[in-house]
């Protein structure tokens, strides 16, 4: 019989350490403790605060009055966070859908367990690729894809974890520039190939091998292969760009080679292209780059609908072969850009420009080398909705003040760019800043509401 005068047994208090969650005092705590901690309520020093005196705390009604929000909310949140991260001038009102690589702060996901699965996608949808964390993130998708494998083998469809390969939207690799073997980057696409929708090709070891790999990312929208310094068969190359039925924008690598092959087999229906068109069907965005010739340009032509249009590193195009992808798509564009070099152009085949570009034209990139004052003083050249202009220059002493700022003052007291609000001009164009005629440019400007920025 039980000795009811007895003085009852104390538990000895005595506290353990839960990873993640710190020092509690019993089993059934521990478990309420991580469920709540799980879910973002305690940090650790709150719970190693409270477990010295963990009877006096009602679990339970710390929990109601938490106010915690749903799990949507918390991602938006995180997506605020990591946009404003990267752009300090970024409007959640006027957010757009991009797909450029994004630096992501993993101490986001330190907050909470529910935080930490919340960053996962946002982790590896768009990873910021170096040189240094690059053979690490390879070996992390390894490790991910053999660990799916052994599940599939065992059956097991009770855990079923995600694939991190599958969260990658974006891989920039322009930031890797040690050279390694080809079967590296087509492992890697092979690996993200499922939604990948954009992707830029390093400098180095991206070969036939990464080109063949590459059909099977059918969900890509944007393709940048101007990077790529090894050289690259165009004839094998735009076969398997026509199958990329959502591609929009596209880059043309600099070490291009057999256009003439390309266009010749094209011409002759040696190889097969859907609706016989040579470019994918949706294109916007184009980027012409590397050896591309006139006879290439005449036969092979770019689709109607572009919006954007860049030429640079083109040695073997002349004028002729300008004018005529402007006569087919300057309809359209709302973008178009000049780069250095263009070796054929002369030193006014650029005058004529805005002729063929309609008023839908909001951005363009010129080169002081390739125009001269009638860009400016030709009264047929009018670009109403034009809001950004950049003016290049070479350097070189034989362009030095061949475009004078009164050029510019005339055309804009003219009327004939209304719209322009950004003006962009490179310091090699050889300008005296303190003359007057820089403070007459600088005058009319503002009177329209704009602003002149000195690039170097």
């Amino acid at each position: 019989m039980a000795n009811k005068r007895r003085p009852k047994k104390s538990v000895v208090p005595y506290r353990k350490y839960v990873a993640g969650v710190g020092y509690v005092t019993n089993t059934k705590t521990v478990k309420e403790m991580k469920a709540l901690n799980g879910q973002g309520i305690f940090s650790d020093d709150e719970v190693e605060s409270l477990s010295s005196d963990l009877e006096a705390v009602n679990l339970e009604n710390y929990k109601e009055n938490s106010h915690l929000l749903p799990m949507e909310l918390y991602a938006k949140i995180l997506d605020y966070a990591i946009d404003f991260d990267n752009d300090e001038n970024f409007n959640p009102k006027k957010r757009t859908k991009e797909t450029k690589a994004k630096i992501v702060y993993k101490d986001y996901a330190l907050v909470s367990r529910a935080f930490y699965y919340l960053m996962i996608p946002r982790l590896y949808n768009t990873p910021h690729l170096t040189s240094k964390n690059f053979l690490t993130f390879m070996n992390v998708l390894d490790a991910d894809k053999k660990m799916k494998r052994n599940l599939k083998k065992n059956k097991d469809e009770i855990l079923q974890p995600y694939v991190l390969s599958d969260f990658v939207n974006t891989l920039d690799l322009s930031m890797i520039i040690q050279s390694g073997k080809n079967s590296i980057i087509s492992k890697l696409l092979r690996r993200c190939s499922s939604n990948l929708v954009e992707f830029i090709a390093p400098q180095t070891s991206f070969g036939m091998l990464s080109l063949t790999t590459l059909k099977a990312c059918s969900n890509l929208e944007v393709l940048n292969l101007q990077l790529v310094a090894e050289k690259v068969d165009l004839n094998e190359l735009f076969p398997s760009l026509n199958k990329f039925k959502n591609l929009k924008s596209l880059a043309l690598p600099r070490s291009s080679y057999n256009c003439d092959l390309l266009a010749e087999n094209y011409t002759l229906r040696k190889i097969s292209f859907d609706n016989d068109a040579i470019w994918p069907p949706n294109l916007e965005d184009v980027t012409l780059s590397g050896n591309l010739t006139n006879d290439f340009i005449e036969l092979c032509f770019l689709p109607v609908n572009l919006k954007k249009l860049s030429i640079s590193h083109c040695p073997l195009l002349d004028d002729v072969s300008i004018y005529k992808i402007l006569d087919r798509c300057g309809s359209t564009l709302e973008s178009i850009h000049f780069q250095y070099p263009l070796t054929k152009l002369r030193s006014d085949s650029l005058d004529d420009v805005l002729r063929y570009c309609s008023s839908s034209l909001k951005e363009m990139s010129i080169l002081a080398d390739n125009i001269s004052q009638y860009f400016f003083l030709d009264e047929t050249h009018f670009a109403p909705n034009l809001e950004t202009m950049t003016i290049l220059c070479s350097g070189s002493l034989s362009q030095l003040n061949k475009i004078h700022p009164d050029d510019i003052t005339i055309a804009l007291v003219e009327n004939r760019f209304p719209s322009l609000k950004n003006l962009y001009i490179s310091m090699r164009i050889g300008w005296d800043m303190k003359s007057d005629d820089i403070e007459d440019l600088i005058t009319v400007f503002e009177d329209q509401g704009g602003s002149i920025y000195m690039i170097y």
